[in-house]
C-alpha cells in the first residue's frame, strides 16, 4: 500500500537579474533553466508526495518553505526552511556547459556545516521539464554510503514542479509536490544570507 503524506511546503523565487540565453547549455538545459526563472519573485505551497522511512521524521509534519534568495543569470539559490531551521539551500548554477545542483548546509550563525557541498552535475541534455544530478566526487568523498544518490528537479505539468532525492543503495527517498497555480507569500532569508 502506497501511502501519501502531506505538510505545509513553499517555494518562492526572488526577481532575476536580465540576461541573454546561455549559449553554454543545450537546448533542452537552457529551456529547464528559463523555466525556473520564470518563478522569481513567487512562492508556492506543496506537500510530501511521496516519502521512506528515512526522511519522513524530517519532512512529514513539519512546516516546509522553499524560499529563492537569489535569481541570477547563471545562479539560482532557493532556501529550504525546515519549521524554525533556515540552514538547508539548494544552489545551482550554470558550470561546464550544464547544470549543477549543491546543497550549501549552514549553522544558526552563518557558519557552513561539516557536511554540505554535496550534489552533482546534470548530465546533458536531460529534457525541458526534468533534470537528474547525480552524486559527484566531493559527495562520494564526503558521504561515502551515499556515492549513489541522485536528486532531480521536474515540471510535471504547467502546475506542478518537483524536487526529490533517491537513494538507491538503501531504498530511501522523497518527493516534494509544489502547487504552481497557488503562490503564498515569502519566508525570512536563510541562515548566513541575511
Amino acid at each position: 500500500m502506497l501511502r501519501v503524506f502531506t505538510a505545509s511546503v513553499f517555494l518562492v523565487f526572488s526577481a532575476p537579474a536580465l540576461a541573454d540565453a546561455h549559449a553554454t547549455l543545450p537546448e533542452e538545459q537552457q529551456a529547464f533553466w528559463e523555466r525556473l526563472q520564470t518563478l522569481c519573485g513567487q512562492a508556492f505551497a506543496g506537500q510530501v508526495a511521496d516519502v521512506t522511512e528515512f526522511y519522513r521524521e524530517a519532512l512529514v509534519g513539519r512546516e516546509l518553505i522553499a524560499h529563492g534568495v537569489a535569481c541570477e543569470a547563471e545562479r539560482l539559490h532557493i532556501a529550504l526552511h525546515v519549521d524554525g531551521n533556515r540552514s538547508r539551500n539548494w544552489i545551482l548554477t550554470i558550470v561546464d556547459g550544464t547544470i549543477r545542483l549543491k546543497h550549501d548546509h549552514r549553522h544558526a550563525d552563518g557558519t557552513e556545516e561539516a557536511i554540505s557541498q554535496y550534489g552533482g552535475d546534470a548530465p546533458v541534455p536531460g529534457l525541458p521539464q526534468r533534470q537528474i544530478f547525480p552524486a559527484d566526487a566531493h559527495t562520494a568523498d564526503i558521504l561515502p554510503a551515499r556515492a549513489d544518490n541522485f536528486w532531480f528537479m521536474d515540471f510535471v505539468d504547467e502546475s506542478t514542479f518537483e524536487y526529490g532525492v533517491h537513494w538507491p543503495k538503501y531504498g530511501h527517498s522523497v518527493r516534494l509536490s509544489f502547487d504552481l497555480s497557488e503562490p503564498v507569500e515569502a519566508p525570512p532569508a536563510p541562515w548566513g544570507f541575511e
